[in-house]
C-alpha cells in the first residue's frame, strides 16, 4: 500500500512540474517578453519595452503596457496572435489595482482587481499589472497578497 501511495505522489508531482514548465518564462528567449500568465494552452507575455508611466501622482499611479498572446504556447508555438494595451491604475496607499471599465453603460471609470478574485474576475490583467508596477518602480504591488511568489518576480 505504501508503494502505491508513493507512486501516486510521484505521478502528481511530475504532473505539477510539467504544468509549471509548459510555458517559457520569456518568449523566444527574449527578456523583453515576460510570461505573465498561461491558460488553456495559450501564453500571455508583457512587453517590457512598451511600458509607459502615464500618471505619477503618488499614491496614484497609472501605467500602460502591451501584452501579447501566443496560442498553443504549451506545444512550443511562438507566433504572436494578438497585442493588447492594458492600462492600470494603482492606489498604493490602499494597495488596490484597477483596470478601465469595458462596459460603456457603466458610471464607473475603473474596475477593481481583487487579489483574491477568481480567474474570471482578474484574468491576465492582474499578473500583467503586477509585472508592470514592478518594472516601473522595482517594487511589488500585491506581492504575497496576490499569491505572487518570488519565482514570479525572478523572471522579470
Amino acid at each position: 500500500m505504501r508503494k502505491i501511495a508513493v507512486a501516486i505522489m510521484g505521478i502528481v508531482m511530475m504532473m505539477v512540474a510539467s504544468v509549471a514548465f509548459a510555458y517559457p518564462g520569456h518568449l523566444n528567449g527574449d527578456a523583453n517578453y515576460i510570461l505573465c500568465d498561461g491558460h488553456m494552452g495559450g501564453a500571455y507575455y508583457v512587453d517590457r519595452s512598451s511600458l509607459v508611466v502615464e500618471e505619477y501622482k503618488p499614491p496614484v499611479y497609472i501605467i500602460a503596457v502591451n501584452v501579447v498572446s501566443v496560442p498553443d504556447a504549451d506545444r512550443g508555438k511562438t507566433k504572436i496572435s494578438n497585442v493588447k494595451t492594458y492600462h492600470f491604475m494603482y492606489r498604493y496607499d490602499q494597495r488596490n489595482m484597477y483596470v478601465p471599465m469595458e462596459d460603456p453603460n457603466s458610471d464607473l471609470d475603473w474596475r477593481y482587481l481583487n487579489p483574491s478574485g477568481t480567474y474570471a474576475e482578474t484574468g491576465v490583467a492582474m499578473p500583467a499589472g503586477e509585472i508592470a508596477f514592478y518594472l516601473a518602480y522595482n517594487m511589488r504591488f500585491y506581492g504575497e497578497k496576490g499569491d505572487f511568489k518570488d519565482s514570479f518576480y525572478d523572471r522579470i
